[in-house]
């Protein structure tokens, strides 16, 4: 008879859910919420009215866009997925309540940048000079909220940055709604036309950048508080707010600029992603820089996290080879669906998800005999037994064997 995997019940580590009525920042994000989705579905549904064929068309290509974004995003993270809860949560702030605040704050800053420096200078710097500041506050006030509600989900930087990023998303869906349908004029041809310039030809450099290196530094901040001196963190989350900030300054501003006047034609449409992306790929390649480090510091951790746990119940040396490499955890896990089948792949892709909470639950706890660490441990091996007991399930760690020069396949 296969023994049967045994069940588990969630970490007392981690939160695990937006739903958090015992903490405040919960209702704050509630209220905060509700309050301005009165005003975003009030505005969406004047643009439903205006032209129901191009509303219908705004959101219907937006979602083609932002569900694959949504996912790659949400798997960068390597080691630990979040929530979903919570990144549903992040894309909700984003889309209602950052976007709502900002028209708010925009307007009445425009209003200040015209009294002071004319229309003409206004016309062209008002976007530049409000957007930036007022704008990535706010998605940044949403990730701190998430952080709030969930503090012990946010273990790296890779965990704010998701966050962040998705908040990004909600707030440049909504935002290119506005666009489309207000600045393009919201018929079916304008809102193509649109779709291409500012998803197509800009979709890149787009708020999921710069609310991803804000959250970052939050993530950052929290997650090095007992390594890290205060200011050093500081500086960071500065550093990486600043880098949004600039990057979105340069988007709004006119210089730079070589985008074609008004009307396109043909050829002016293919100047157009030339000149997005004079603006936009120095903040890409910044961002791509960063999480591929946030990627090494990720894999650090794990090992060091784990560096005591080898040979243990928990796990072995070759399974933390296995771990440590993306590429390699999805390979094992498709050579034991062939071996075994889906419940054997199953079981391994589960193991190894636990064997990174069990280096989650050592990084957090003080002593080696801690109830929590002792638990995790004795899941791991569970999960192996029950593995293994599945017929033609080879161990977890048979694809891998150790050499002086470090693991290779076998």
């Amino acid at each position: 008879m296969i023994a049967s995997a045994p069940r588990r019940r969630r970490s007392p580590l981690h939160d695990a859910t937006l739903l958090q009525p015992r903490r405040p920042a919960f209702w704050v994000f509630v209220a905060i919420v509700i309050a301005t989705s009165i005003v975003s579905v009030g505005q969406q549904s004047v643009f439903r009215q205006i032209s129901p064929s191009g509303w219908a068309l705004s959101w219907a290509l937006l979602a083609l866009y932002a569900l694959p974004v949504l996912f790659l995003v949400y798997v960068l993270d390597l080691y630990e997925r979040e929530p979903l809860s919570l990144v549903l949560g992040a894309l909700l702030w984003g889309a209602v309540a950052a976007t709502t605040l900002s028209g708010f704050a925009n307007d009445g800053w425009g209003l200040v940048v015209a009294r002071v420096g004319g229309p003409e200078f206004a016309a062209r710097w008002t976007a530049a000079l409000t957007a930036p500041l007022v704008e990535e506050t706010l998605k940044g006030l949403g990730v701190v909220m998430i952080y709030l509600i969930a503090p012990d989900e946010f273990d790296d930087m890779m965990d704010g940055f998701v966050y962040g990023a998705v908040c990004g998303l909600g707030f440049a869906v909504v935002e290119d709604v506005f666009y489309f349908m207000g600045v393009f004029g919201g018929r079916p041809n304008g809102v193509l036309q649109g779709f291409f310039v500012r998803v197509v030809a800009s979709g890149l450099y787009s708020h999921v950048l710069y609310t991803g290196l804000v959250g970052m530094g939050i993530g950052y901040f929290d997650s090095r508080r007992q390594r890290r001196p205060l200011v050093r963190r500081l500086i960071v989350l500065a550093g990486l707010s600043a880098a949004a900030v600039l990057g979105h300054f340069l988007w709004n501003s006119p210089l730079l600029d070589l985008f074609p006047s008004r009307p396109w034609s043909g050829a002016d449409l293919l100047l157009i992603p030339v000149a997005t992306a004079v603006k936009g790929l120095p903040l890409l390649g910044f961002a791509t820089l960063a999480v591929v480090l946030a990627h090494r510091r990720e894999r650090k951790w794990l090992r060091g996290a784990l560096a005591d746990e080898v040979g243990g119940p928990g796990i072995s040396a070759d399974e933390l080879a296995v771990l440590a490499q993306t590429r390699r955890r999805r390979t094992a896990v498709s050579e034991m669906r062939t071996r075994a089948g889906g419940r054997a792949a199953g079981l391994l892709r589960r193991l190894q998800r636990e064997q990174v909470n069990l280096a989650m639950v050592r990084s957090k706890v003080a002593a080696d005999d801690d109830p929590a660490l002792l638990e995790q441990r004795a899941y791991c091996g569970s999960l192996r037994d029950a593995l293994r007991a599945i017929p033609g399930a080879a161990p977890a760690d048979a694809g891998i064997v150790a050499t002086d020069d470090g693991p290779r396949d076998r």
